[in-house]
């Protein structure tokens, strides 16, 4: 059987797609991926999780190489301005902004670097490979983009609109449960 989103090649009872996490139209019977089940007595007229999930996860992605490059574009600029090549007394080269404050101050900007890369990684992973943790990292990284404007707002934004709901997780369950695991 093939996938009538993105053509990929599925087994014979699968409900979802493994790539796009469409859909199918197998089996045909109440709280199928024709009827979703809501978790609430009624079945939902469309399937936001599996619809959004493959574009969620890859905005993941995206946004952990944007943070990647901002965030060093932003520790090569501070390493321009206080870095060991400012002359002392030039501007900041004695006080709270020194060369020695600075030093101090490289080991934890990096870690919170590559932390954060890592993390934006990991969700984008965890939400495209269908992983059952996927949705809770969502949920609790895209709370913390909120924190981030104006890119880390809108992703946090989007992807509590499709993660957050009791449904989602209902659907998010299901979808990870048909993903076969390597």
């Amino acid at each position: 059987m093939l996938c009538p989103t993105c053509g990929n090649d599925l087994a014979q009872d699968a409900r979802f797609c493994t790539r796009c996490g469409t859909q199918t139209g197998f089996p045909s019977q109440p709280g199928s991926p024709t009827q979703p089940f809501s978790g609430y007595g009624a079945p939902l007229p469309y399937s936001r999780v599996g619809n959004h999930i493959q574009t969620l996860g890859t905005l993941w992605l995206i946004y952990a190489a944007v943070r990647f490059m901002t965030k060093l574009a932003g520790l090569l600029f501070l390493h321009g301005m206080f870095g060991h090549h400012a002359h002392a007394g030039w501007m900041f080269g004695s006080g709270p902004f020194s060369n020695a404050w600075m030093a101090a101050f490289w080991p934890f900007a990096l870690t919170s670097l590559m932390v954060s890369v890592a993390l934006c990684l990991l969700t984008g992973y965890a939400l495209i490979t269908r992983q059952p943790w996927g949705r809770v990292f969502g949920i609790i990284f895209g709370i913390l983009a909120l924190f981030h404007p104006f890119l880390g707002t809108a992703l946090g934004i989007y992807t509590l609109w499709v993660l957050a709901p009791g449904a989602s997780g209902v659907e998010y369950e299901a979808i990870s449960r048909s993903t076969p695991r390597s």
